[in-house]
């Protein structure tokens, strides 16, 4: 399997500095086929499922940098921001773009953080940080008080508000598990001070589950509830934030807000939930992240090194400070709310070459949302489950480049895809055409493992009219896929982006690996990565979803409104 030189935080700024947007080709759809190729599939699958990426939970860091390449690329391949994109961007609190530097159209300005007109953004109701309720401070003898900044040092944990002022005591992980004969909690003084713990579990080859799932102790609100059985508990946590494991340890990132917590399938919630709160322990204390500097600078020791200890050993590890650090205390303050949370779709419109069809449109989408980072430090590097198709979808966009069909073309990059279609519902349910101009949609989702020379396609008994197209486009060149699945999975229909417009009455298709979805065994969990996707099978669904799409863009007639 090809393997990239660069890493992904170098290739994802190769793929942000973008040249000028190239003008629409005029080659034959046989030329256009041809562009869609497996090796840069694969290079695409490396950069969107790398540590850096954190799992591209909606919204995180890792999502913003995967949509703001993704904007980049769009942009390199001719397309057009939507018609409607500045106003998108003022009602979501984006602002408008600032004037081109060259003095062009505003659709096609850019500024230095990138490609902001092709963001289509969406609210969300999650948690957010409350800055001006924030607030670290050290108070060692003798000294002023160091006064950490948010951001950088700290942030709050997701609803765990209030204050403290209490000593400071190293707790190891916070972990105490009897089925690895491990306890940090031994001989700790929990009640009365502001306990530090570092966030997961150690990375140990064979203790704690080695390479397999992270195991209930290691969630940040089991820790949290196994701290307030210590007497009264303790007065605050700080919560150590820990690099991804394989991540850069040199890269300097600002620390970013969670705005969700998220898990894997198969872990088990020790604590009652509500839906929208954090799970409850018996009592909650103020809670913040930090840094691993930031945990350094309190202990006045290297906490990092600690930890790359406990991780050999899988032994507990103690701090005991000396000096002025054995009287050091600490002041805090954690805050959030539930309040609207900007995300982003990435969209870009391909004129159409017919001036009697370039207003009607067909849209091609794939999300690029995952699941992020679980609460062990693991990363859900979701190679299948989207990158798949968001490569996939890449290879689709340039196709149409090479020649532009009668119809204008929509690519969608869709978020939130996990948390319940919110993306792509955001998309339907304000298109950024009229809706009577949207001839079909068509999406890619999870198209990475199994036969190469298969694929399931859902949506037909919808609307069975699509069933003749698919037919011709399996026809129209060859492919690679010879056996299609229908009839078949209809149970996962309403699980995909695709369900957003038919809901809405569009005629939608969904290009989907294989059926049932039980074959995929490392659906929804850490073993989702690039090692395990087949870039040609994508390779070969990308080419019959650019045939199935092309059809739609180029026939005389449009399919029927979907059975409802």
């Amino acid at each position: 399997m090809l393997r990239l030189q660069l890493s992904a935080l170098a290739l994802l700024g190769t793929l942000a500095v973008v040249p000028a947007p190239r003008a629409a080709g005029a080659g034959t759809h046989a030329e256009a086929v041809a562009v869609i190729d497996d090796v840069e599939i694969e290079g695409d699958v490396s950069w969107l499922a790398a540590p850096e990426m954190e799992g591209r939970d909606a919204p995180s860091e890792g999502f913003r940098r995967a949509g703001k390449a993704l904007a980049g690329r769009l942009a390199s391949l001719g397309y057009e921001p939507a018609a409607d994109a500045e106003e998108m961007l003022r009602r979501h609190g984006g602002g408008a773009p600032p004037a081109p530097k060259d003095g062009g159209e505003g659709k096609t300005a850019v500024r230095d953080d990138g490609f902001p007109l092709y963001h289509r953004p969406y609210t969300r109701e999650l948690w957010k940080p409350v800055e001006s309720g924030c607030e670290l401070v050290l108070e060692l003898p003798g000294e002023a008080p160091r006064s950490f900044t948010f951001g950088r040092d700290f942030v709050p944990l997701l609803d765990c508000d209030g204050k403290a002022e209490a000593p400071i005591v190293f707790a190891g992980f916070g972990i105490d598990s009897d089925k690895n004969r491990y306890d940090d909690l031994r001989g700790v003084d929990v009640e009365g001070h502001i306990v530090v713990i570092l966030e997961g579990e150690p990375r140990h080859p064979r203790k704690f589950g080695g390479d397999e799932e992270f195991e209930a102790e290691s969630n940040v609100w089991d820790k949290l509830g196994t701290l307030s059985k210590h007497g009264d508990g303790p007065e605050g946590v700080l919560v150590v934030r820990r690099r991804p494991a394989g991540s850069d340890p040199k890269a300097e990132d600002e620390l970013d807000f969670r705005h969700t917590h998220a898990s894997f399938a198969g872990v088990r919630e020790p604590i009652q939930t509500d839906a929208r709160r954090a799970p409850v322990a018996q009592r909650r204390p103020p809670v913040l992240e930090i840094s691993m500097a930031c945990a350094s600078e309190l202990f006045g020791v290297d906490v990092e090194k600690l930890a790359e200890r406990v991780d050999k050993s899988a032994k507990p590890a103690k701090i005991k400070p000396d000096g002025k650090f054995a009287d050091a205390r600490v002041r805090m303050r954690s805050k959030s709310e539930l309040g609207g949370v900007r995300c982003d779709n990435v969209v870009g419109v391909l004129r159409g070459s017919d001036p009697a069809l370039k207003d009607e449109y067909v849209l091609v989408g794939a999300h690029y949302d995952h699941i992020g980072v679980n609460p062990g430090g693991v990363v859900g590097a979701g190679a299948d489950d989207n990158a798949s198709g968001v490569s996939a979808l890449l290879q689709v966009a340039e196709a149409f480049s090479v020649t532009p069909p009668r119809r204008s073309v929509i690519v969608c990059f869709f978020g939130s895809e996990e948390d319940g279609l919110h993306g792509s519902k955001a998309v339907a349910q304000n298109l950024p055409v009229p809706k009577e101009a949207v001839v079909a949609m068509v999406n890619l989702d999870m198209i990475g493992r199994g036969d190469a020379k298969e694929v399931a396609v859902l949506g037909l008994r919808q609307n069975p009219k699509l069933e003749d197209v698919l037919d011709r486009a399996k026809r129209l060149s060859k492919t690679g896929i010879t056996k299609l699945v229908t009839g078949q999975g209809e149970e996962l229909f309403a699980r995909s982006d695709q369900y957003s417009f038919h809901e809405v009455g569009l005629p939608v298709l969904f290009f989907f690996e294989g059926l049932p979805i039980s074959r995929n065994e490392d659906y929804h969990t850490w073993r989702d990565v690039p090692e395990l996707v087949d870039a040609k099978k994508i390779r070969n669904t990308a080419r019959l979803a650019y045939n199935t799409a092309w059809l739609l863009a180029n026939d005389d007639d449009r399919p029927p409104p979907p059975a409802r």
